[in-house]
């Protein structure tokens, strides 16, 4: 019995320790001098209105990949700050339960090799889980110690509709309340219904109420391409953005219009083609995307491959005279001034002044005079 109580106070007592010690930060390998404005440490308890800019390349494994924790702990997925362990369609079902115990393990076994080695925590990413359903997720939340949420950032929920919203959140109510660790939820958009012209608008305003209860507990809302193009058959070659593929583009639309106003970071789609050569059509391909999602108001890359790691957090990475023309505008109340070869206007232009300001703390800010290769 005293081993028992020994072993509990321990976990408390290296849990209060680490809380907060996770301070990950982008490109601390490259030189300084690339830099205006370096970009500045995060965890999972820095500031929403922050923290929701940090999910830049959110690499998506199958929670039934073996290698995870030795990847995390050589840091060989360098520059990744966020990672997402899949119990959904990257594997199969009769996998769930082997891909459970592995992401225990996994989750476990970092929790104590960070507490015997700190700085290994300045290398581990934001962790999420995918779950596989409502069902699998209230079943799996019964596992998960305060260890394991103490390196979880959060959930994903697949195929979150107006029907299972709720219980999403109510199962992640539950673990923070028990176990008083933060965590955050992802809503992923890419039910069928969403498709639907008949059904769209309505389900999209269901959904927003229940993102609007929730929204101190989001970081961001996903999107799934794939999952989109699947219900008309079709697949975007390399050659094309998925903002070619029109039947797909206008549902994407109709959610940045409907969650947007609303100050919600939504995530890009998947980028399917990968390549470990920089000048291959694969990575023209995903730069040319990563470009128009930006321009249409998404931020955030689901990635499938560490090859695509950072070609997708050095696209965010905020320009000299954006970063300057944002604090221009934020710090007038009102009129027009000149900017970059281009009008400031203060009331217009706020609101994408704030988000260049957010992003710039956790990506940083270019100087004028370099650029990254």
């Amino acid at each position: 019995m005293k081993n028992f109580y020994f072993k509990k106070f321990h976990i408390y007592f290296v849990t209060k320790k680490m809380k907060g010690a996770n301070k990950l930060k982008y490109f601390k390998n490259k030189d300084e001098l690339l830099f205006y404005r370096t970009p500045a440490a995060f965890t999972k308890h820095s500031p929403l209105e922050v923290l929701k800019y940090a999910i830049g390349a959110n690499l998506y494994m199958p929670g039934t990949q073996n290698n995870i924790f030795k990847k995390l702990i050589h840091n060989d997925f360098r520059e990744i700050g966020a990672i997402t362990l899949c119990l959904e369609d990257s594997i199969q079902e009769d996998e769930v339960a082997e891909a459970e115990n592995n992401i225990l393990k996994i989750l476990n076994d970092l929790f104590f090799e960070q507490s015997a080695h700190p700085k290994i925590a300045e290398d581990l990413p934001l962790i999420f889980i995918r779950v596989r359903n409502v069902e699998q997720f209230y079943k799996f939340s019964k596992r998960l110690e305060r260890t394991h949420l103490n390196i979880l950032a959060g959930f994903c929920f697949p195929k979150f509709d107006s029907e299972n919203g709720n219980d999403y959140f109510s199962i992640m109510h539950g673990l923070k309340e028990k176990h008083h660790e933060i965590l955050y939820g992802m809503p992923i958009l890419e039910d069928r219904k969403l498709m639907s012209l008949d059904t769209r608008v309505q389900e999209l305003s269901m959904i927003k109420e229940i993102l609007l209860d929730h929204k101190d507990e989001i970081l961001n809302i996903r999107v799934g391409g794939t999952d989109f193009s699947s219900v008309f058959g079709l697949r975007r070659s390399v050659s094309y953005s998925i903002y070619d593929i029109h039947p797909v583009a206008d549902c994407l639309t109709t959610i940045l219009n409907e969650f947007l106003p609303y100050d919600f970071v939504i995530s890009g789609p998947v980028w399917e083609y990968f390549s470990n050569n920089p000048d291959s059509t694969e990575i023209y391909g995903l730069k040319k995307e990563l470009r128009l999602d930006l321009e249409n108001g998404f931020f955030g890359k689901t990635i499938i491959h560490p090859s695509q790691i950072n070609v997708v957090n050095q696209e965010y990475i905020v320009n000299y005279h954006d970063y300057r023309d944002a604090k221009d505008v934020l710090s007038r109340e009102g009129g027009v001034s000149k900017g970059n070869h281009r009008m400031n206007e203060a009331a217009p232009h706020h609101a994408w002044a704030k988000k260049i300001i957010a992003r710039s703390k956790v990506f940083g800010v270019l100087d004028e005079n370099c650029k990254i290769a």
